[in-house]
This record gives structure tokens, sequence and C-alpha cells, in this order.
């Protein structure tokens, strides 16, 4: 008898190796992709704009960081300190224009690894958003501001269609390296109401699809599906019914790593955590001998790496 439905996924061996040079943005997910690649000694960089939920705020925030363009309207001040409504919370500062410079800083950074880069996810988490009302504009973060300053509203799948569409050409033509790959977070935004969070998931998952089929540098990743259909039991989620917990987090990127590692690349990825666990159980007092022997086995196991590595 069968119990669940297992995903079937195209293999795409050697796609993601440790000479790949990474970016992710997006929603909570990309930031667990981001942790999982660089503890295996993946070169990735996880995007500083915070986390970012809708696909409009991540294409704007990416359009602007390319055009080297902060938004002034976009800053507001609460409780003394100045924030972008663009941006996470994380990023706030006691007057708009030192703000101004550290937003201006992580587009820079932004466009410089953009540049180089191969390998851009991006995780979308809700079609669902917030406008405020005055700079009649989508913002990334209400930032704690009076609900009654924003209109919420479920975003248009052909108007995202044509930003994306457009944003992909213009990616593609700045850098020929590109690949991206999407993903549709399985975090579920119950706040909005169960019947609501599936519509937006519906957009976002449509979206994706549109864009694989169109660009054959776009690919997407089934997380969303791993956790909802194949996991599918609250076992799998935290105590909020809402985030996926460790173990399901785990599950998917094995899903993740048997689709897109080479033999190579999983054999580097198992010996970097194993690193990190050799490295973390260091005796507390140890003996010249044993400092001695752990010494050496941390020795070998980085030149082993960095054999590997370059035989990639």
């Amino acid at each position: 008898m069968k119990f669940r439905t297992t995903i079937k996924i195209e293999p795409n061996k050697g796609f993601i190796h440790h000479q790949n040079k990474m970016m992710s943005i997006g929603s909570c997910f990309a930031s667990n992709i981001g942790a999982y690649l660089n503890v295996r000694q993946f070169n990735i960089e996880q995007v500083q704009f915070g986390i970012q939920f809708n696909p409009v705020s991540i294409e704007r925030n990416i359009r602007d960081a390319i055009a080297g363009e902060v938004d002034k309207n976009l800053i507001i001040e609460r409780d003394e300190h100045y924030y972008h409504y663009n941006f996470s919370a994380n990023h706030f500062a006691k007057s708009d224009t030192v703000l101004k410079n550290v937003l201006s800083n992580i587009q820079i950074d932004f466009t410089q690894g953009l540049e180089t880069c191969d390998r851009l996810f991006l995780t979308f988490g809700t079609a669902w958003v917030y406008r405020h009302i005055q700079q009649d504009t989508t913002v990334a973060n209400c930032h704690k501001i009076p609900q009654n300053q924003f209109n919420k509203e479920l975003l248009d799948l052909e108007e995202l269609k044509q930003l994306y569409l457009t944003l992909f050409e213009d990616l593609r033509a700045k850098n020929p390296q590109l690949e991206i790959i999407l993903t549709v977070s399985p975090v579920r935004h119950v706040k909005n109401g169960l019947h609501e969070n599936n519509l937006s998931k519906s957009i976002l998952l449509l979206l994706s699809d549109f864009l694989v089929n169109k660009f054959n540098f776009v690919h997407y990743f089934p997380a969303y599906e791993i956790v909802m259909d194949d996991l599918r039991d609250y076992r799998f989620f935290n105590a909020d019914l809402i985030h996926p917990n460790e173990q399901a987090i785990d599950y998917v990127f094995d899903r993740f790593a048997g689709t897109y590692f080479s033999d190579k690349t999983a054999e580097i990825s198992m010996l970097a955590q194993k690193l990190i666990l050799l490295k973390s159980h260091l005796s507390l007092a140890p003996s010249r001998l044993q400092m001695e022997q752990s010494k050496n086995k941390i020795q070998n196991l980085e030149a082993k790496i960095d054999q590997l590595k370059s035989e990639l």
C-alpha cells in the first residue's frame, strides 16, 4: 500500500556545484537555501535586501539596485529611527541620510555580485501585498506603520508575467551566464485566510510555470509541492502549523541535492558537514597529543575538500 505521493523531479546532475557563484533573494525560504549551501562550502550570497515576500518588491529592489536608486519617498521615521519600505527592519538608522548610504552600499554589493553570478535563486512567498495609499506603491515591509495607511491587494498574474518577462530578459542581457532557479515558499500565509493563501500560491505557481516555459535559462524546484503534497502532514510543521520544521527542510534539501548535485559535489558537501562537526567537537581541555591529532584530521579533511573542488 502507498501512504504518500513522492514528487518526481527531473534530475539535472552537476547543475549546482562548488565553482558556481550564487545569490538568493526572496522569502525566508531563500534564507534556508542560502544557509544550506553556505555550510556546505558553496559560494552563495544571501542578498541583503532582507526578507522579500512578494514578487513585485523583489523585482523593484533588483531594478533599483541596478539603477543605483534609493527612493527617498519610501524612507519613513518611526520611534526615532528611519526605515525604508522596500527593505527589512534589519536596516535602520538614526537619520535618513545614514540609512540611504547603508542601502546604497547594499545595492552596490548586489550589482557587483550580479555581474559574475551564474545561479540566482528567487523564492516567491505571497501574491498578497500592501499598497501605501499616499505613495500609491507596493511595499515590502510595513514597519508597523498603522494599517489604515495601506490597502491590501492581490497581485494580478498578467501584470506579473509582463514584469518578469522584461526583468529576466534584462538580467540575461547583462549576464549571459545567468541561470535562474525559481521556488515557491511552502510557508503558508494563513493570516490572509486559507482560501486566500491558496489563491496567492496559485498565482505564484502559474507565474513560475509561465517563466520556465518562456525561458530556457529559468528552472523551477518544487519545494512547495514537496512539503504540501509529498510530506503533507502537520508533523512536518512547527508548532505554529505554518512553517516547515527542521525535518521537513532537511528532506526538501535532500531532494534538492539529489536533483542538482553530481556525485563529486555531494561528496564535497558531505565532507564540509563533517568538517564543521569535527571543529565543533574539539575538547575544551585537550592534551598536546589530542591537539595534534585534531589538527591533522582537520588539515587532511580540508585538503581532501580542496582536491575535490579542483577536480570539478
